[in-house]
């Protein structure tokens, strides 16, 4: 029997992913030429939540999933090479948001950088792999009331979605699932000197950021990465991409989502500007909203969800009062260190990173309190 020299089970892996690009490259030409005024789902956002959104309807080849994205595409190099990861900060792939000066700062304003493009914050971020503390976990758990939300539920999660390629660890890490994570594989001497420092003074070290460590009160590691050959893994391009090929699923981008549309309570689907022109959507069963932290209740008091007053105030009519939408709001803290080092380093991606009881570290922007009427649904990616 011969086979054809460029039948798929002869094309090399670089042959198969360009292949399939082609495939992509061309299916959404043709979805994006003929936006429908219907879908089944409208998921606004393809960060790292949206994402994952997307590809899990996706799955079911029955629905139709319209994804929109405000940004651009993420086939760039400074989104793609890991190491120009810093070049996407205040470029037009960042909304570019400050804070308002704080007295708590000495009056300085903070930026606060969210991705707007394909992949959104995970995107243009460093690339590490943070799970978040069992600490954390249980206490979204307790003020859910509901055990899905617990530590030991997403550690299964995380094990299940994970392809971890570090030194095997079955209680605690993933093989086999959509999300490559490594460890750093050339880690530079300041971080190895920092862990020889914390063992020194009794802080605890650990093999990684993601096991053992997310149990304890506190140590110290070297951080996991989203960094394959060099290249970022961003969570559209682990979940979102690998399904653009399919009938069902739309990617749109350069699409601003600027309110939801009602009928009654009843959410029937979003606004759009695409094109310079203002779009109607609607959605027969869901719209997702998965904006990030500082969009999402945005867009949700733009279409009359929020605090009365507020929304009195800016002439916007209400649909539900919620005082908690765009309240509560908590950014993680990061602590920068300048080294002097006796002779030029090259650049790297690794570092180290601290955990503890003291200081809850996330690894996104949350709205902790924000008392939004939803249906409790478990983690599930």
């Amino acid at each position: 029997m011969k086979t054809d020299a460029n039948s798929p089970a002869n094309l090399e892996p670089s042959a198969h992913a360009a292949d399939f690009a082609e495939r992509v490259r061309v299916n959404q030409a043709k979805l994006t030429s003929e936006l429908r005024p219907h879908y089944d789902f409208v998921v606004c956002g393809s960060g790292s939540s949206g994402s994952v959104v997307a590809r899990r309807l996706a799955e079911n080849p029955e629905v139709t999933v319209l994804l929109l994205e405000a940004g651009g595409s993420d086939d760039v190099p400074s989104v793609m090479e890991a190491g120009q990861w810093r070049t996407n900060l205040g470029s037009d792939r960042d909304w570019a948001f400050q804070a308002q000066p704080s007295p708590h700062l000495n009056g300085r304003s903070i930026p606060m950088n969210m991705g707007k493009v394909l992949g959104g914050g995970s995107s243009i971020n460093v690339m590490f792999w943070a799970r978040g503390h069992k600490n954390d976990w249980d206490y979204f758990a307790s003020e859910a009331g509901d055990p899905a939300w617990s530590y030991e539920s997403v550690l299964n999660i995380y094990r299940r979605i994970e392809d971890w390629h570090g030194a095997p660890d079955p209680k605690y890490r993933g093989t086999g699932g959509p999300v490559f994570v490594q460890p750093e594989a050339d880690p530079s001497p300041v971080a190895l000197a920092m862990l020889e420092g914390t063992r020194s003074v009794g802080i605890p070290t650990f093999e990684n950021q993601n096991g053992r460590m997310m149990e304890g009160a506190g140590g110290c590691s070297i951080v996991d990465l989203r960094v394959r050959d060099g290249k970022r893994e961003s969570a559209f391009r682990s979940y979102t991409f690998p399904y653009m090929d399919r009938p069902n699923l739309t990617v749109l981008t350069h699409a601003l989502v600027t309110r939801i549309t009602f009928e009654g309570q009843r959410a029937t689907g979003v606004e759009c500007i695409y094109n310079g022109k203002t779009h109607r959507i609607s959605a027969g069963h869901e719209v997702v909203l998965s904006l990030g932290a500082i969009h999402t209740p945005k867009v949700l008091m733009q279409s009359g969800i929020g605090d009365q007053a507020e929304l009195e105030r800016h002439g916007i009519p209400l649909v539900q009062h919620l005082p908690g939408v765009g309240q509560n709001f908590q950014d993680h803290p990061g602590i920068g260190c300048l080294w002097e080092y006796q002779k030029p380093l090259p650049p790297r991606t690794g570092s180290v990173t601290f955990s503890g009881k003291a200081i809850r570290i996330s690894t996104r922007q949350t709205y902790r309190h924000a008392r939004l009427k939803y249906r409790s649904l478990p983690p599930k990616c």
